[in-house]
């Protein structure tokens, strides 16, 4: 078995031979010194034309990808400039092998390291490899920038797909005057398949044409196979779900209904927290305590007393609670006529109750019923989406933010999506990246 070329081949190298290696097993770093032949193939690095005369040898110091247990493995290149007629100048001769970006790095050096910031953050991989989280950054940037031209989703046609957004940055604004907006929060809108758990595309916002920058990416049959459509209680989602997606059903998710029950419940408990006079009823009113009777089925007999107390202290809270109770077992319906007979008989409670906040709600429901009614037959929620969000937020945190837009949502792609290397191949990018010029 031939050595030398085996270790050419290990390392990614092309077109060179080997003339000495050196071993240091006190730091395990490993130096090879090798020399770029002088071939039929030989060409210059700007034209690609065939090179002439030889005109001197100079030495190049790259990172080349681990070699074994030797983690640091640099390749000391004895490269040679020669004649260019096309260019009609002395040129260095084109190492296919060496990154056309970063050319201290050779492509498999920089593909096994941009595999690992798929699953890693840039400073712990560049900790790994002794070089700077800047670096490491800029050849994270453009590997995925080069490989984003190559992103396809599968062609299966999924039967349902959801929409959230995640929050990116918050960012100052210069003021005009005094009544003008100091801060303003940045969006991302993820398009996500529940199904495969895989974020499909995202864009900038949380517009309507932030979701129909994420329809693009769907062909039209994939557009047409999509039969239900989770999101939120967001207007511009529905009207770009309507365009793009003709036979889909729009179904509000649970989660956000549950979130405007609680909002309205707070609002009444804390109007009843002002009215408050003993030192029991404000303890009794506080937020902690307030999902006793909604959280638990069966109750202690210190809690049915506390409850009961409660309610004689105070009539519009144990209104409000039962309501928040009768709403979620309306919800748990799996057929449209239960769920029908039992939103009639909470709206009744609601006109009886009187109580503002529940009847804002109420007006919710009624505007949104057939996109509810669309959630209790499918029972499909954003449930997927929201899990994702948690990853990207983990994501930005160990990250430490994301002051590019652009970056994050390729980040998200690649940590969420389809933008990394099991689903692009790029085995070929180990021994030679087309330069982008």
């Amino acid at each position: 078995m031939d050595f030398q070329n085996a270790i050419i081949s290990a390392l990614g190298l092309q077109q060179v031979e080997i003339t000495d290696i050196k071993l240091f097993k006190t730091d395990l770093r490993a130096v090879v010194h090798c020399r770029q032949r002088r071939d039929t193939k030989s060409c210059c690095h700007r034209c690609r034309s065939p090179l002439g005369n030889l005109h001197d040898w100079y030495t190049k110091t790259i990172n080349a990808p681990p070699f074994g247990v030797y983690q640091k493995v640099t390749v000391k290149l004895r490269c040679f400039r020669a004649r260019c007629e096309t260019c009609a100048k002395n040129c260095l001769a084109y190492c296919s092998w060496i990154h056309p970006k970063h050319r201290s790095m050779s492509c498999g050096f920089a593909e096994i390291a941009g595999r690992l910031m798929e699953e890693l953050t840039c400073r712990g991989v560049g900790r790994w490899f002794g070089k700077s989280a800047m670096q490491m950054l800029r050849l994270d940037q453009s590997r995925m920038k080069y490989m984003l031209q190559f992103l396809k989703i599968p062609e299966a046609g999924w039967s349902a797909l959801s929409a959230d957004e995640v929050h990116h940055r918050t960012v100052r604004l210069e003021r005009k005057n005094y009544f003008s907006k100091r801060w303003e929060a940045q969006f991302i809108t993820n398009l996500v398949c529940p199904e495969e758990g895989k974020v499909l595309f995202n864009a900038l916002g949380r517009s309507k044409r932030s979701l129909e920058d994420c329809f693009t990416v769907l062909s039209q049959g994939q557009k047409m196979a999509v039969e239900w459509f989770a999101c939120d209680v967001h207007e511009p989602f529905m009207s770009a779900t309507k365009k793009h997606l003709p036979n889909a059903q729009i179904c509000v998710d649970r989660f956000h209904l549950v979130q405007l029950l609680n909002k309205a419940f707070d609002v009444v408990r804390k109007a009843e927290f002002k009215k408050a006079e003993s030192q029991f009823e404000k303890n009794m009113l506080l937020p902690t305590r307030r999902f006793v009777m909604v959280s638990r089925e069966k109750k202690t007999p210190k809690e049915v007393k506390m409850l009961e107390r409660l309610r004689k202290l105070n009539e519009p809270i144990h209104n409000a609670m039962l309501l928040v109770e009768n709403f979620h077992a309306a919800l748990e319906h799996k057929a449209i006529p239960p769920f029908r007979k039992a939103l009639v008989e909470w709206y009744g409670l609601v006109r009886e109750a009187k109580l503002a906040p529940l009847r804002r709600f109420a007006k919710t429901i009624r505007r949104y019923r057939d996109q509810i009614e669309n959630y209790i037959r499918s029972r499909l929620t954003t449930a997927v989406s929201e899990g994702l969000n948690n990853k990207i937020k983990a994501l930005k945190r160990a990250g430490g933010g994301y002051k590019s837009p652009l970056y994050f949502r390729n980040k998200i792609l690649q940590r969420c999506g389809y933008l990394n290397h099991l689903h692009i191949p790029t085995d070929h990018l180990l021994y030679e990246v087309t330069d982008p010029k």
